[in-house]
């Protein structure tokens, strides 16, 4: 009996140990061509939550230990930033960068 109490325990604990999911995707110029060795932050009120370096693809990866509405950012393409959100499970972006005047955009593709 005290066996089961304490494996019922850590079932229940478990799943505040572990992370909250993965954000992943790629990311592409508007020429279509992706956007290689380019950092990507994950930030939530100016800190960043975790980052990725993109790979000849244009794919990233981060985990993230928390659940909620985070901004993705390219360093280095000034005010460039997507809404995302992290959950339970993982969650793909497609993302294009393109530039409008003087302003770098990521939308989603």
């Amino acid at each position: 009996m005290k066996t089961t109490t304490v494996l019922i325990l850590i079932l229940l604990f478990v799943p505040f140990l572990s992370n909250a999911g993965e954000i992943y995707g790629t990311i592409k110029g508007d020429d279509g061509k992706p956007l290689t060795n380019q950092v990507v932050r994950i930030m939530q009120n100016d800190k960043v939550m975790a980052s990725a370096t993109t790979d000849a693809n244009g794919y990233f990866t981060v985990t993230l230990n928390e659940v909620g509405k985070f901004k993705l950012e390219v360093a280095g393409y000034k005010d460039a930033s997507f809404d995302v959100f992290s959950s339970n499970k993982s969650t793909r972006y497609n993302l294009l960068m393109n530039k409008a005047g003087d302003k770098w955009i990521l939308k989603s593709i």
